[in-house]
């Protein structure tokens, strides 16, 4: 730029030295075109070409006075504009080499991929494959009108089968923590069905490759997360013997999800798809399951229902995957199996669950009650029972959950008091049985007005009834056997009328038995084993319900009454063994043609036997020995 300034700058001197030889002390900086004029005749007139020699002067001293002027104007410009290329110019040549190496980097990337699985040879080309790395238009993609699904129709392309099985075999070794490299894991055998014998034969872009191995929060492409899919669904069906349980079917054959594939015969069994293609259900119900969970299968991210049941042979921990990736289950349900060891703490870290039942396993140690607490507002079902399970329960903390209807923590070795049991607000179905809780039954009691079911039987629980018991008026089942609750029944339990099971049985309850009369919806009723005394109240048997009265070893005293008759249509079991009974038996016990057991013995009956219990069809056990009965059977 400068040089073409000082070029025209030249020439506009030499232009101005021809019009006007004095000018020159005055030449611009900058060169102005200037029109010549053209010759004049030569004319004797003096004058004339006077007045035109000064007119050339005045327009050569303007356009000299212009010129010194633009000149001094332009050559700033031109030192600004050349500034500001330079500085263009190097900052180009700095993204330039950034990107230059970014891409050497990537292809080293490539190179030490290829290494590790020994598919590159000394010249860095592929062994029986192109030289590395290969481009993208070697791989299948989808054009822009043609987006593809989770689950897109497979077609095969002309990449050669080493190149798709070193690339797959890569990702899935990383995936899996190199387990698919030990031929006799289930990881190997899922790799090799889908390198194989997958109908699909997919191929995995090289970009997900490259992803992955760069391990910086890596999205896998549609086609790459369809052949996880297969690749998890695959080693749950070889880690856990899918196949060989003989129950389960359609596996390995076709879409994983019956998306219309030539010869689907439909979803492989137990399981359920979104409308992308992505497993939602997995439900593996008495399936002749063994072996053990898989890791992998915390890859199928989608899943919202996960139920694996009543497989006794399935054994081993539940993986950390299942907790640590799959956030959007909210059923998940593992019971009925031969599961052991601690529940991993990212389990009780689902936060959309609603359902979590891990019960009849062998599970042990602490439950994480604060994860529970905090991360679960939506759970509406924690089902534990029948585990190993130890240590106290913070039920206070268990209050926070505002939706829970159902804790069931039976048959396992939880310690503590239950003192604050009445924070469970919402709490409909409670079984804390077979556990070793102890103290008293809490005032607070009372304040679970929801509650339709209670069981605490067989813990350390002492001390008597309270009276607040009466507020538990949708309490239905209730029962707290083998424990040593004293005194008698308050007679506020008269206000649970629309309980229908009662068992108090084995306990050191005494008193009478009136109040129980007024529970017009029993049906179920066990005292056995306590200290009751009195007679048996005549109302008793107008329950119009009741099926069952099991009052056995008790203090009971005086004679069966007459209105026993009433209970004829509903009564199957009538025990009043070990009591202090007395008289005759009546003859209108005969009139319980529906009864099945009816235990007298260890009484103090007397007399002959009404000869109408000949007529009681349905009778099958019948005990009446140790009394004074007499005369003929």
């Amino acid at each position: 730029i400068t040089s073409s300034v000082v070029k025209k700058h030249a020439n506009m001197h030499a232009d101005y030295s021809q019009i006007e030889e004095g000018s020159r002390s005055q030449a611009p900086e900058t060169a102005v075109p200037v029109h010549t004029m053209p010759d004049t005749p030569k004319d004797d007139n003096e004058s004339v070409r006077a007045t035109e020699v000064a007119r050339a002067s005045a327009l050569c001293s303007r356009f000299t006075r212009r010129g010194r002027g633009q000149g001094e104007n332009a050559a700033a410009k031109s030192k600004s504009w050349c500034i500001v290329t330079t500085l263009a110019a190097v900052i180009v040549c700095i993204i330039g080499a950034g990107v230059a190496i970014w891409y050497i980097g990537r292809l080293q990337k490539v190179i030490d991929i290829a290494e590790s699985t020994g598919d590159v040879s000394s010249d860095g080309s592929i062994v029986g494959g192109e030289s590395m790395p290969p481009t993208m238009s070697t791989y299948p993609s989808p054009s822009p009108t043609d987006t593809p699904t989770i689950s897109p129709t497979a077609t095969k392309t002309s990449q050669p089968s080493t190149q798709r099985e070193a690339d797959i075999g890569q990702y899935l070794s990383m995936l899996s923590h190199g387990k698919t490299d030990n031929a006799d894991s289930p990881q190997y055998k899922a790799k090799s069905w889908l390198l194989h014998e997958d109908p699909l034969n997919l191929f995995l872009p090289f970009d997900d490759l490259i992803s992955l191995a760069d391990g910086e929060d890596y999205k896998p492409s549609l086609t790459a997360r369809r052949i996880i899919q297969r690749y998890t669904l695959a080693t749950i069906f070889y880690s856990m013997g899918i196949g060989e349980g003989g129950v389960v079917q359609g596996w390995l054959l076709g879409d994983e999800c019956g998306n219309g594939m030539e010869g689907d015969t439909g979803a492989w069994e137990g399981l359920d798809c979104h409308e992308d293609g992505a497993v939602r259900t997995l439900v593996l119900d008495g399936a002749n399951l063994h072996g053990s969970i898989p890791a992998e299968l915390g890859h199928l991210s989608s899943l919202s229902n996960l139920i694996i049941k009543n497989n006794p042979s399935l054994t081993g921990k539940i993986p950390q995957h299942i907790g640590g990736k799959l956030s959007q289950l909210r059923q998940l349900g593992l019971y009925g199996n031969g599961l052991s060891g601690a529940v991993p703490k990212n389990i009780f870290r689902i936060q959309h669950l609603v359902y979590l039942n891990l019960s009849d396993n062998a599970f042990s140690g602490i439950v994480e009650w604060a994860e529970i607490a905090h991360h679960q507002k939506k759970l509406q079902r924690l089902i534990l029972h029948n585990n190993e399970f130890e240590g106290s329960v913070q039920f206070h903390l268990l209050a926070k959950l505002s939706d829970l209807r159902v804790l069931g923590l039976s048959r396992n070795s939880f310690t503590g008091k239950i003192d604050t049991i009445g924070g469970l607000s919402s709490i409909e179905y409670l079984y804390l049985d077979e556990n070793k809780f102890d103290g008293t039954l809490p005032e607070t009691i009372g304040q679970l007005v929801e509650l339709k079911s209670l069981n605490l039987d067989d813990n350390e629980i002492y001390g008597p009834i309270p009276h607040t018991v009466g507020g538990l008026t949708e309490i239905e089942y209730l029962s707290a056997k083998g424990n040593t609750i004293s005194g008698g029944i308050p007679s506020h339990m008269r206000l649970l009328t629309k309980l229908k099971s009662l068992n108090l049985a084995d306990n050191a309850l005494s008193g009478n038995l009136g109040d129980i009369a007024h529970m017009t919806k029993l049906k179920n009723v066990h005292l056995y084993s306590n200290s009751f005394t009195g007679s048996l109240p005549e109302d008793l048997f107008s329950l119009r319900d009741l099926e069952v009265l099991f009052l056995s070893s008790n203090k009971l005293t005086g004679e069966i009454p007459e209105e026993i008759a009433s209970a004829q249509k509903r009564m199957k079991g009538l025990y009043l063994s070990d009591n202090q009974l007395i008289g005759t038996v009546p003859a209108e016990i005969c009139g319980l043609y529906r009864t099945e057991d009816l235990f007298l013995d260890s009484n103090k009956f007397e007399g002959a036997l009404p000869w109408c219990m000949g007529n009681m069809a349905n009778l099958r056990r019948f005990f009446a020995f140790n009394n004074g009965f007499s005369g003929w059977i």
